[in-house]
């Protein structure tokens, strides 16, 4: 990853790992924090990630990155449940999130663990949640993800430009993971949601 980010809220170990893999991906760890106005991209006028398209009231090009991870908690990760869930798969889930939405990507875990795809993380998914191997999960969520990817290019042949990096960023994503699971048991990783 590319430069360390310096906190200025007590975020949890958990979701700051999560954010520094999520920014060093969309380009906000970079002296121009990822902007770019791509006509062809569908999120349109972007900032380390975040878009006009899904934010049409911020001022993308004067966006901040204590702002961005300010709305990358509220909107994505708290949206998504990620504090509740599992080390690595909170990590697969936000990113999932911040690439599909937080709905989608809560859908998508519920689904390949074969519960309810009601986009509530309650008592039966946290209970399947916890009766399953992690790193089931993971392998589950990816391949699905994948699959995902591959859908949106059958309704829309016209993003294979971007399939490339989708699928890079789910092996740098599956691996980041794993690295989380292997870490998960340091005490400090989910103290502060």
């Amino acid at each position: 990853m590319s430069n360390v980010i310096q906190f200025t809220q007590p975020y949890s170990l958990a979701f700051q790992h999560a954010i520094q893999f999520v920014l060093d991906k969309e380009g906000g760890l970079r002296p121009d924090m990822g902007y770019v106005n791509d006509p062809k991209d569908r999120g349109g006028e972007t900032k380390a990630g975040i878009s006009k398209r899904a934010y049409p009231n911020e001022d993308i090009k004067n966006l901040t990155l204590d702002r961005a991870i300010f709305l990358y908690h509220r909107d994505y990760w708290r949206q998504a449940y990620c504090a509740e869930l599992p080390a690595g798969v909170s990590l697969a889930v936000f990113d999932g999130a911040v690439q599909h939405g937080w709905l989608s990507s809560v859908k998508m875990l519920q689904e390949v663990m074969g519960v309810k795809d009601d986009g509530i993380i309650g008592p039966k998914t946290k209970a399947a949640i916890t009766a399953m191997d992690p790193e089931w999960v993971l392998a589950r969520l990816l391949l699905r993800r994948a699959r995902f990817y591959g859908r949106i290019l059958i309704k829309n042949p016209t993003q294979g430009r971007f399939f490339e990096g989708w699928h890079n960023r789910l092996a740098h994503l599956s691996d980041a993971c794993w690295q989380v699971v292997e870490g998960s048991s340091n005490p400090d990783y989910r103290k502060v949601a």
